[in-house]
Order: C-alpha cells, then sequence, then structure tokens
C-alpha cells in the first residue's frame, strides 16, 4: 500500500477529483497518470477525541490492506471518516467502504 504523504497532494484530490459519501465515510478520488493506487486516510475534526480518529484510521487502514486488490489502478483515493464513523464496528465500516468504492464506480 502507497500511502499520500504530503498536505499538498490531499489538498489535489479534495480539489480537483470527486467525491462520494455514505453514513460512516466519505470517499475521495483521483485519476492519476501513473498504475499506482495511493491511500490517504483522514478523520473529521469534529471528533474530538484523538484516540477515536487513530482508532477509526487503522480500522480503515486494514480494511484497504486486506482489499487493496480488488480497486482499479491508477488512483489517489482519501478515505474520510466521518463523526458517525465512531459508532461503527469494523463490519459496518467494511460495508461502508465497499458503498462508496461501488457507487465511485472504483472496484475491479
Amino acid at each position: 500500500m502507497i500511502k499520500i504523504k504530503k498536505n499538498t497532494e490531499y489538498k489535489k484530490v479534495y480539489e480537483k477529483g470527486k467525491s462520494v459519501a455514505d453514513y460512516n465515510l466519505v470517499l475521495f478520488y483521483k485519476k492519476t497518470n501513473s498504475n499506482d493506487l495511493r491511500f490517504g486516510f483522514t478523520a473529521a475534526k469534529r471528533m474530538k477525541l484523538a484516540v477515536d480518529r487513530n482508532f477509526i484510521r487503522r480500522r480503515l487502514k486494514e480494511i484497504v490492506r486486506l482489499n487493496e486488490n480488488k480497486i482499479k489502478e491508477g488512483y489517489d483515493i482519501v478515505f474520510m471518516a466521518r463523526l458517525n464513523a465512531t459508532e461503527a464496528d469494523y463490519k459496518k465500516l467494511e460495508k461502508s467502504f465497499y458503498k462508496v468504492l461501488k457507487r465511485a464506480n472504483l472496484l475491479k
């Protein structure tokens, strides 16, 4: 898994890319010229506790790690956890993950 690290790279995905959302997640994605698949993970600022933000991000990273081979290549993808994600268990987050990817037509 290749990660998006720089703030400028995140901003490019937010500003020039497209987005799809559901109850727990917002997916931002942008087509790139390379065949690399890069991921970024963020959480809503309204999640007050850093513990909650980090926990959700770790769960999302694990979901992506296990399902990375099912996603089309050549995209920069940012997953943003919404405030509702703090109440969601692993299965609900995984379901949201598939839902937003399907809406964005990013599943193989």
